[in-house]
């Protein structure tokens, strides 16, 4: 059996939909909570922080700059 592209691209495009089989139940509900539940403001704010912290997360490293 031969495998096109176009049946590759269909195989990764209902693997996405499907989700991340390692994900329990408990897992889908934390992550729904952390970005758009009731912990998504103390999610943002550790971006925030995480991104302050270290300058290549932040965007303020260039290393073409040294």
């Amino acid at each position: 059996m031969t495998t096109t592209g176009k049946d590759l691209l269909e195989e990764f495009r209902r693997q996405r939909l499907a989700g991340d089989p390692r994900l329990t139940d408990a897992d889908k509900e934390i992550l729904r909570r952390i970005t758009t539940g009731d912990l998504s403001d103390e999610f943002a704010d550790s971006l925030v922080s995480i991104s302050d912290a270290d300058p290549l997360l932040g965007g303020g490293f260039d290393p073409d700059d040294d």
